[in-house]
């Protein structure tokens, strides 16, 4: 009978302890996904954490301060605002959007922060890029340390909204901060123009300033210029030919899009005259003006050469300079 008992509490304490274990593991699973939770939270919601108000004073070039001076209110009242403690009435409805162009929310946003990853650059470097700039270049224009701008550029730091709206200024875009790939050049485009002007990639260099090998590497796809080099390349084979030229008076055709709406617009002198010889003597005035938010599907100048004949011109690119690149795909060598 003793034996039996022992028994009996033998395998009792067994299952006590088993369960406990699972217990345990269950305990110690739902932490490892809770912990998984919030670090994927704190991934989502990466940087420094501030009301819908600010950010959009921060867009503005303002801080949160010298909005309230603007719109001619207490800036703890609008920070309660700012915060949802207190509701947007009528009146700063209305002065908020007199200032902002919006009434933001009452919301919680995250500015972005952190270092950027899955691009061999980023966003402001590569738009720099465009616009004809070395990231040197830029931070002097803005007034700021090339050291600066780099941590900002990559999210090591935030930028102070009044050098946040120098910058886009600059850009002529958003200073987002992400990652971006390293483009090339379409050498199509750079042949293409050589063809052209009729001159040699020799010649190309030589007008640029910079060597052959340079060139070649270039056109080969094995280096991408710096902003500088890529204004200058833009300088040389993109001014019309002799042949391009065009009396002041020329159209600008631009097709754009919006949701599912499109059109074409066209706008300028161009039309002969009364007789029918006098290139540029009449007017153009069709298709209405570009709604707002609307995206540039394409555009284009044409005029008349010195002869009278029609040619079209500059291929009117968004990206400036950076008509010449060619983006790669994400995790494409």
């Amino acid at each position: 009978m003793t034996t039996v008992i022992g028994n009996s509490n033998s395998t009792e304490t067994t299952n006590n302890l088993a369960a406990t274990l699972d217990g345990q593991r269950d305990t110690n699973a739902l932490q490892d996904t809770e912990a998984q939770a919030q670090t994927e939270n704190k991934v989502e919601n990466r940087g420094k954490p501030e009301s819908e108000l600010k950010a959009a004073a921060r867009r503005h070039g303002y801080t949160l301060k010298e909005l309230a001076a603007l719109m001619g209110v207490n800036y703890n009242h609008l920070c309660s605002v700012a915060n949802g403690r207190r509701p947007w009435t009528p009146d700063l409805r209305e002065r908020a959007m007199a200032v902002l162009g919006e009434v933001p929310g009452q919301g919680v946003v995250y500015r972005q922060s952190g270092r950027v990853s899955g691009g061999d650059s980023n966003y402001i470097r590569e738009r720099a890029r465009e616009v004809g700039m070395s990231m040197g270049e830029l931070a002097d224009r803005v007034g700021i340390s090339r050291s600066y701008l780099s941590q900002a550029a990559r999210g090591d730091r935030n930028f102070g909204p009044q050098v946040q709206a120098r910058v886009e200024a600059e850009l002529q875009a958003p200073a987002r901060v992400e990652a971006a790939q390293c483009p090339t050049v379409d050498p199509k485009v750079l042949w293409e123009r050589m063809d052209a002007h009729g001159i040699s990639q020799n010649e190309v260099a030589r007008r640029v300033g910079i060597s052959n090998g340079y060139l070649s590497e270039i056109m080969n796809g094995k280096r991408t210029p710096s902003g500088r080099v890529l204004k200058k390349l833009h300088e040389v084979l993109f001014q019309p030919t002799a042949a391009e030229l065009v009396v002041p008076a020329e159209v600008r055709v631009m097709a754009w899009k919006k949701g599912g709406r499109n059109g074409v617009v066209v706008r300028g002198a161009g039309g002969p005259g009364a007789g029918g010889n006098s290139p540029g003597g009449g007017t153009i005035r069709i298709g209405g003006r570009v709604p707002w938010g609307a995206e540039v599907e394409f555009a284009y100048r044409a005029g008349y050469d010195s002869r009278g004949q029609v040619s079209v011109t500059h291929l009117v690119d968004e990206r400036g300079y950076g008509v010449m690149l060619q983006r790669r795909e994400p995790g494409v060598a």
